[in-house]
Order: structure tokens, then C-alpha cells, then sequence
């Protein structure tokens, strides 16, 4: 039989041919083989490095819960003995109390922390919803002879009703009206120079704060009188981040000793700025020098 050259040269490619694929399929089994030893090693190593990790998170869940017991036994040992740290700070200083939501009147509790801090209450007022009613600031208008046609007026008449001994009689006028309520008004209340506010409401709303307390925050700023705003820890509404832009100094725990003495420090110092309290967005639980 004839062979021809090319038959040779055929036979002799199809042999390299196979002898390449069998050494391809040799090295990649060789190497899945290698890298399955490798992928091993490495599962090996995470496993290794988890439990470490895991070993390292419940030494500091465990640290985490010494030091919040610790937290919590301070914190009630300052709730229950707060008017030794506070007594005789406030002394000659003459405070206002403004509250600007009625749903959360706890003005009485802000001024038995400034009379056990040996302080002054010269005003305590609660203004109500009836401050923004367009009728009442007519009526009141009319009664007072006086030109107020909107919230902003209300408020400006309040101040500056502050600053006149016939305030009381003023402020009366108002209070018929149900626009504000007095818990009390001092003989010497023309002399405050320092005003808490408290806040909170059932739903808070920048209108309300552009209405009401935007605009008492300007005048008492014209009129040169030291704020700080102060709320209670369990308000279903804030307005502390509308005054933090404000730049006013903002307490968000009022009704516990720690909020009792950020209030007194705050009110000594004439403290300018700074959000004390409790939670992730406060500067500092109590001010410091």
C-alpha cells in the first residue's frame, strides 16, 4: 500500500495533538488538586480567625455589660442625691420658664429644680395652641388697642410685656383668651435675664417651630436674655434638632439628675452652646469648664 507524505505528516500531528491534551488535562488535574489544598488552607484560616473574632466579641459584650451596669448604678446614685451637686449654683440668678407646646407642661418640675438650685423663677408661661389663632389675635388686638395681626405680633407684645410692671394685667388679658396659660409670674419678674424653654408635642412640625418658637427665639435674642431649650427623654415629638441649628444649648433629659445638672451648669455658666443629655447626637451628658 502507498503512503504518501502527507499521511506522515498528518499521523504525526494528530500524535502531538493527543500528547498535548493529555498533558493539558494532566497539569489541570493537577492543579485543581493544588488549589483545592490552597482553598483549604484557607477555609482553615477563616474558621481560625472567626472563632478569634467571636472570642474577642464576647469579651467585649461582657466588658460592654460591666461597664453599663456601672453606668446605671452612677446614674441612679446621681438621680437620687442630684440636689447636693446642684444646691446654692443658681443663687441671684433671676430664670423665666417658657413653655412653647401645651401637650407637654412640665414647667413645674424645670422650676423646683431652679428654687432647689437656689435660684429665682420670675415667670412661668405655657403657650398654647390659641397663640396662632388668627380670631384671638384680633380680639386681643381689639381689648389691648394695639395693632397684632399674626403669631410673631402675639409674642413680640409677650416680651416686651415682661419688660413693663403692668404685665400681669397684660398678660392676663391673654390667658382669658386661652393664648397662654401662667403657672406664676415673681414681684421682680422684669428682672430675668435667663429663659428655659421646654419642649415637645404630640407631632412637631417646622411650621410650628417657624410660627411659635422661631420667633420668640429672635426677640428674646434682641432683647439680650441667655436661652437654653430642655425637653423630657420620653417626648413623642423633638424640636432639639430645629434649635440646634439655631445654635441654642439643648438638654434632652430634664426629668433625670443628670438633666437636672446639665440645666443648673448650663444656667450658671450661661453656657453658649453644646447638646447634653443622653443618646448618639449629644456633645456630653453635663457641661464642662
Amino acid at each position: 500500500m502507498h503512503i504518501n507524505m502527507k499521511y506522515y505528516i498528518v499521523t504525526i500531528g494528530a500524535i502531538f495533538i493527543a500528547l498535548g491534551i493529555g498533558m493539558l488535562v494532566g497539569f489541570n488535574l493537577n492543579y485543581d488538586q493544588e488549589l483545592s489544598k490552597q482553598q483549604a488552607a484557607i477555609i482553615s484560616d477563616l474558621d481560625e480567625k472567626f472563632e478569634q473574632i467571636k472570642k474577642t466579641n464576647n469579651d467585649l459584650e461582657g466588658k460592654l455589660e460591666i461597664k453599663e451596669d456601672e453606668y446605671n448604678k452612677l446614674a441612679q446614685y446621681v438621680n437620687d442625691n442630684y440636689t447636693k451637686l446642684i444646691s446654692g449654683e443658681l443663687q441671684g440668678k433671676n430664670i423665666g420658664i417658657i413653655s412653647t407646646r401645651e401637650t407637654y407642661d412640665y414647667n413645674e418640675d424645670i422650676s423646683k429644680t431652679i428654687l432647689e438650685a437656689n435660684g429665682s423663677v420670675a415667670f412661668d408661661i405655657v403657650l398654647k395652641e390659641g397663640i396662632t389663632d388668627k380670631d384671638k389675635i384680633k380680639e386681643l388686638s381689639s381689648s389691648q388697642g394695639v395693632e397684632l395681626k399674626t403669631s410673631k405680633d402675639v409674642i413680640n407684645y409677650i416680651v416686651d410685656s415682661l419688660k413693663d410692671v403692668n404685665a400681669i394685667g397684660k398678660l392676663q388679658e391673654l390667658e382669658k383668651l386661652d393664648m397662654i396659660k401662667i403657672n406664676s409670674i415673681s414681684e421682680n419678674y422684669v428682672d430675668y435675664t435667663q429663659v428655659v424653654l421646654t419642649l415637645g408635642s404630640e407631632n412637631e412640625t417646622s411650621e410650628n417651630f417657624n410660627n411659635v418658637d422661631k420667633n420668640l427665639l429672635n426677640k428674646l435674642k434682641d432683647e439680650d436674655k441667655y436661652i437654653i431649650a430642655t425637653q423630657k427623654s420620653d417626648v413623642k415629638a423633638s424640636a432639639i434638632d430645629m434649635y440646634k441649628k439655631d445654635k441654642i444649648p439643648t438638654i434632652n433629659n430634664s426629668e433625670q439628675g443628670l438633666g437636672k445638672i446639665a440645666l443648673v451648669y448650663s444656667l450658671k455658666d450661661s453656657v453658649e452652646k453644646g447638646n447634653f443629655g443622653v443618646g448618639d447626637k449629644v456633645d456630653a451628658q453635663i457641661p464642662f469648664n
